[in-house]
């Protein structure tokens, strides 16, 4: 299956922004590297975050990935990133 390139929306943007406080061009290239080399749940060892991505990718069929402290939404065909949420694991 190809994944199509795909332009990353202003909104997607502007929740990077608030909710991680990167700037857009960070945002942008955040999302370019999650994309590539961000992690899927098929990835990670056993752990509660393995779990929950897996949750997330079967209750909303898109791509879920995991990098650099961060949980990427892309669609499912594409490399167009939906939203961007900061992970903190429960202590």
């Amino acid at each position: 299956m190809s994944k199509t390139k795909s332009k990353n929306s202003c909104h997607s943007y502007l929740r990077a922004v608030q909710r991680c406080e990167w700037d857009k061009f960070t945002a942008k290239r955040m999302m370019k590297n999650a994309s590539r080399y961000g992690k899927s749940y098929q990835n990670l060892e056993a752990c509660e975050l393995r779990d929950f991505l897996k949750r997330k990718q079967d209750k909303t069929n898109r791509r879920i990935k995991y990098y650099a402290g961060y949980i990427f939404v892309f669609a499912k065909n594409s490399t167009k990133c939906i939203t961007v949420y900061p992970y903190k694991e429960r202590t």
